[in-house]
């Protein structure tokens, strides 16, 4: 009765995960359309834009953490707090600071490989690319985090498969995403035009920074519950979790920069 109840209530979070998901794509295309029909002269995209697609995506992750927090998540303020926090930061730089990095360079100097039919080509690629950097750090922390939990517990270590799986299959769109979709060209396009506007680049730096810092919190207070409770899958969950996570937000912000570009084309670099 009660392995059942368990494999309901997951069937349940699982709908839950792909409703959530479904209504931040919807929420990636609706928000910058409505943007451009109340500001239909508008250069470049408007608070409704950046406002309406992070709160979105804020609200969905909220919701998210809840139904783990239910389920397999650590249930303390401190952790809600801070994965929370991470995970805003991260909306913060993909769908906020980072679009505008990419219009204020757009203005200043164009691009190549990001303007036209290459930037719908590039931006998959690039997002792969991103993903296998922001899950890479992640699982780093993850590894630290859990060599320490295991060592106070006195477990052998070993490698989370489904974790390693995951990241297996981040890398391989990322390697597809810079050979077939020039992924890597668009990546370091992207990367050089947020050094090209410094506030922008600053900010976003400092924001990835805080977002480490809060995702270290969040990996210790997991620890600290893992250790206590004596259950390493609190920790390894929430790492599962967080992976699921960064893919998701990648996935979404391919909608989100696509339907930008197609609302506001980039301009293209001029030859000299």
């Amino acid at each position: 009765m009660a392995t059942g109840a368990a494999a309901f209530a997951a069937r349940r979070t699982y709908a839950a995960a792909a409703t959530v998901f479904v209504l931040a794509l919807i929420a990636a295309f609706v928000f910058p359309q409505l943007d451009k029909a109340i500001n239909p002269g508008a250069s470049q995209p408007g608070l409704v834009t950046y406002l309406g697609a992070g709160l979105a995506m804020l609200a969905l992750t909220a919701l998210m953490l809840f139904l783990g927090l239910r389920n397999v998540l650590p249930r303390t303020a401190i952790f809600f707090a801070a994965a929370f926090g991470y995970s805003a930061l991260v909306i913060l730089v993909k769908f906020a600071l980072g679009s505008l990095g990419l219009y204020a360079a757009s203005n200043g100097q164009g691009f190549f490989v990001l303007n036209g039919l290459s930037g719908y080509i590039s931006f998959p690629g690039l997002a792969a690319i991103a993903a296998v950097l922001y899950g890479t750090a992640f699982f780093v922390l993850y590894l630290f985090f859990r060599s320490k939990l295991h060592r106070r517990l006195g477990i052998p270590l070993g490698i989370e498969n489904r974790l390693v799986i995951l990241l297996v299959v981040m890398f391989v769109l990322a390697v597809t995403g810079s050979v077939v979709f020039l992924g890597i060209f668009g990546f370091i396009e992207y990367t050089l035009s947020l050094l090209y506007v410094g506030t922008v680049g600053i900010l976003i730096a400092l924001a990835l920074l805080a977002a480490i810092a809060l995702c270290s919190v969040a990996f210790r207070e997991a620890t600290e519950q893992a250790a206590m409770l004596r259950n390493v899958t609190l920790l390894s969950s929430f790492a599962w979790i967080g992976l699921a996570f960064i893919a998701a937000y990648h996935v979404v912000w391919v909608v989100f920069i696509l339907t930008l570009i197609s609302l506001w084309p980039l301009k293209a670099t001029s030859a000299k």
